[in-house]
């Protein structure tokens, strides 16, 4: 039997699809062919046989070093998930925000992001977002960088410069990605991954692609997957493979079996992007233009932090981090069942005490899904209902910079004495640090900036997710961007950043050792596996600005080689100067870990630990899921910071923590319940002002009820409290709901509802409705601060007089509930002018706030 009937055989029997088989004769006969050249037939063959040997012999050494990293990181694994209760540290692995011994998934990511972005700042803050629109600055200077990524001259020496930064860190990520259990492959001049736009390929066709990509492609860098010699004459064929891989997302050469499949091992995933290669810059960008997707530093930092999410993925749990979940679910399983037997065991009390297995086991699938990304069922589907949701956010979420304004200080005060950090910094300090360390140098020094970690604006503060049709997350984007929330969680998020590096760098001194640190601040550095061996290497780094910073400690280890050190002898130079570069880099990840970690404890913006107890394993574009991610719209925020201050109440009352018991624990509440109650009751008088009305009475207990539920995140069922209807004009109903099915419903009514009126006669409310339907969902105007009062009376009171005959009757009845609820308007509906019908007073009655 010949080697192609016996690769045949292979693919009948499943060993192989019949794309390798194809691809492994074809790559033999191509062997023999060059062979025979030099040599008889016999030899040639002998010589063809001999190479594809070696190449499989290859393939079979890296399965095997990726079964030797999957067993480590299983070790790794057992030994930290089997302490203390397995299933609180099965979810810490996956992500924490302290207080977990150890590094997460989420929490590693974030870190390599960071440090990566601290190489590449120069390229940030040159194609940073600016303006009303937000438009990038030197977007002439991109096509310059491209050609230099593709190994193409310029002629301009900045855009060289940035190509060199950028394609270094890309070298550094490929070589530690293949370090995982990766095998990308190095190529000179490797410019930027390529990216398909499924729904654009699919929409060209298979011919209409082929055509356009063929002559775009460079075929003689373009290597078999399989055989790794240039791909020759069976282009057409891997083109068809990837034309049908891209359209179908893989399931095209899916091989059926009895097991659950997903995209398999992460190790495998990133060979895609680097199989087709462009000839020039050109053709790279003639593609990315009609198939790709996102502008070009889109793309630059979407490789880079979706290659650093598969590096801490691999790196934390293995070649196969889906597979390690399961292996940790088995583990949790074990324990809880050890448990319901009466066996010793680690698991605690859960709280489904009869369904705590099965209740384990979904939250740790839930946690990983919402990490690596929900998939889609119905993807259109899914992107119009998330177009929605965006859209909502645009007209709704405008005003929410006024709370976190007032709230955010008390937040990380609280957040700072749970560290044990000093607390007064964060207002005496504020000034200071803005002067002297500013936006950029935080940035450079390892701190991640929002904007290029959601480089697609795919999460919003208060809104969470953000995901959709580009226009709609440009608007969702605007709206928070124009109201002040974004700048301000940016700077605030910065600020806390430079306020641990700077308090890290007052301790860096002689005779402060680790194990003399305030407790609370050793507890918490603890929390993320710091040690006595990473707090000497940060002493030693302090920056020329007086800070330990992650990318000082980088510099201080020198550059990973990415060494084989089984290779080497302990006291190799080469070894040494390796394991000084390791242990750098970790102490620099782990302090970066810490800062971007704590950042959600002091300027929370929602955690995806918290999102994934309501969504759970629901899919997107599937009835289940969106119903559930509408009605946790606005809501997610107030679960994430509920369910952090609880963890920081108990941990103030443990031991561990310092604490002394139920005491202590009682006063880091008070301490943070009081003030935020106080700020709560400042936002609803601002917005009761805003809104055209007087400050609401503060002599009843409704008020501070309110107060304490607005201060503490659930602003919006504070709304219902003394209320008929919350601030976007909905019932408590309703809000449960969420605001996507009530704008839906809305939207169905104001049109279908007055067409069934039309038909059957009645009279139609037309200009009302429309009037209170563009008043709780124009993008932007209806909320923001400093828009939202003026348009309602100069605008939509001005549409109702126009359209409604009983505008009239509308606004008197308006004006008598805002008087039944305590807060007369000052600037009533209906008026072109601030007035009052008694008295002729043309401003708010401030003394209303303390006596009516």
């Amino acid at each position: 039997m010949g080697l192609r009937d016996c690769l045949t055989s292979a693919a009948e029997q499943g060993a192989i699809s019949k794309y390798e088989a194809a691809a492994l004769a074809d790559d033999f006969e191509e062997r023999f062919a060059q062979n025979r050249l030099s040599m008889g037939d016999d030899a040639a063959k002998a010589k063809a046989r001999q190479d594809m040997e070696a190449a499989l012999r290859g393939q079979a050494i890296e399965k095997k070093r990726l079964a030797d990293l999957t067993e480590a990181a299983r070790l790794r694994v057992k030994e930290r998930v089997l302490q203390d209760d397995p299933f609180k540290a099965a979810m810490g692995f996956l992500s924490h925000y302290g207080y977990r011994d150890g590094s997460s998934m989420r929490g590693k990511a974030e870190a390599i992001m960071a440090t990566s972005h601290a190489k590449v700042s120069d390229v940030m803050f040159s194609f940073r977002r600016k303006g009303m629109l937000g438009k990038r600055e030197n977007p002439a200077m991109v096509g310059d960088l491209v050609k230099e990524l593709h190994g193409e001259a310029s002629g301009d020496a900045t855009a060289k410069a940035l190509a060199r930064s950028l394609s270094t860190v890309f070298e550094d990520l490929r070589q530690r990605f293949n370090a995982a259990g990766g095998a990308i492959g190095k190529l000179d001049n490797f410019g930027l991954p390529h990216t398909h736009d499924r729904l654009k390929v699919k929409a060209m066709g298979r011919a209409a692609w082929k055509d356009f990509i063929r002559p775009l492609l460079d075929p003689a860098r373009i290597l078999d997957p399989l055989s790794g010699q240039p791909v020759g004459a069976r282009l057409e064929g891997l083109l068809d493979h990837v034309y049908e891989n891209v359209v179908s997302e893989g399931r095209a050469h899916m091989r059926p079996q009895m097991r659950a499949q997903g995209k398999g091992a992460i190790a495998s995933q990133r060979m895609d992007e680097r199989i087709l290669h462009f000839s020039d810059a050109a053709s790279w960008m003639a593609y990315h233009k009609k198939a790709g997707r996102g502008d070009v530093i889109q793309t630059a930092f979407q490789h880079i932090n979706g290659m650093a999410k598969d590096i801490a993925a691999m790196e934390t749990l293995g070649a196969n981090p889906a597979s390690m979940v399961e292996y940790m679910k088995q583990l949790v399983s074990r324990e809880v069942g050890r448990k319901e037997a009466g066996l010793p065991s680690l698991a605690a009390d859960g709280i489904f005490k009869d369904s705590q297995a099965a209740w384990a086991s979904h939250r740790l699938d839930a946690l990983y899904q919402t990490l690596r990304g929900n998939p889609s069922v119905v993807s259109g589907w899914a992107s119009a209902t998330s177009n929605v949701k965006n859209f909502l956010t645009s007209a709704q979420l405008a005003a929410t910079a006024i709370l976190a304004g007032v709230t955010d200080p008390f937040v990380s005060a609280a957040a700072r004495r749970l560290a044990g950090l000093p607390v007064t910094s964060t207002i005496a300090g504020m000034m200071k640090n803005i002067a002297s360390g500013t936006r950029d140098e935080i940035v450079r020094s390892g701190v991640m900036w929002d904007e290029y970690v959601h480089v697609m604006g795919d999460e919003l503060r208060f809104a969470g997710p953000a995901v959709g049709s580009e226009w709609s997350r440009w608007l969702a984007d605007k709206a928070v961007t124009w109201s002040g929330l974004k700048p301000l969680t940016t700077g605030r998020k910065l600020l806390e950043a430079r306020a641990w590096q700077g308090h890290i760098a007052d301790l860096a001194r002689p005779g402060v050792s680790f194990a003399k640190l305030d407790p609370r601040l050793k507890r918490t550095l603890e929390g993320f596996g710091v040690t006595g061996a990473h707090w000497a290497l940060w002493s030693k780094a302090v920056d020329p600005n007086g800070f330990v910073t992650p990318r000082q400690l980088e510099l201080n280890g020198g550059a990973v080689s990415y060494l084989d050190m089984a290779k080497f002898q302990v006291t190799d130079p080469a070894f040494l100067a390796e394991a000084k570069a390791l242990a750098h880099r970790e102490a620099s990840e782990k302090l970066a870990e810490l800062t971007t970690s704590w950042s959600e404890r002091s300027v929370p913006s929602g955690t995806p630990n918290a999102r994934s107890v309501v969504t759970g394993v629901a899919k997107r574009g599937t009835i289940p899921g969106e119903i559930i991610d509408y009605m946790l719209q606005y809501k997610s925020f107030a679960l994430s910071f509920t369910s952090l201050q609880l963890e920081a109440i108990g941990e103030m009352a443990s031991a561990k923590g310092g604490g002394k018991g139920f005491r202590s624990g009682a006063a880091y509440l008070a301490a943070l319940a009081v003030p935020l109650t106080l700020a709560g009751g400042a936002y609803i008088q601002i917005k009761s002002l805003l809104d055209g009305k007087d400050p609401e009475p503060m002599d009843n207990a409704a008020f501070w009820i309110k107060s304490t539920l607005t201060g503490g995140g659930v602003g919006l069922f504070g709304d219902f409290v003394k209320a008929g209807e919350n601030r976007f004009g909905q019932s408590f109903a309703e809000s449960l709901a969420g605001p996507g099915l009530n704008f839906l419903g809305d939207a169905f009514g104001l049109v279908l509802g007055n067409a069934m009126q039309a038909a059957q006669g009645q009279a139609m409310q037309l200009g009302r409705e429309t009037a209170k339907f563009m008043g709780r969902y124009t993008p932007i105007l209806s909320s923001h601060w400093a828009t939202r009062g003026a348009y309602r009376r100069l605008f939509l009171d001005n549409l109702q007089w126009l359209t409604d005959p009983a505008a009239d009757k509308s606004f008197k009845s308006q004006a008598a509930l805002a008087k039944k609820n305590g807060a007369e308007f000052w600037f009533p509906p209906g008026s072109l002018t601030p007035s009052r019908a008694v008295k002729p007073v043309r401003k708010p009655d401030l003394m209303n706030a303390v006596s009516r």
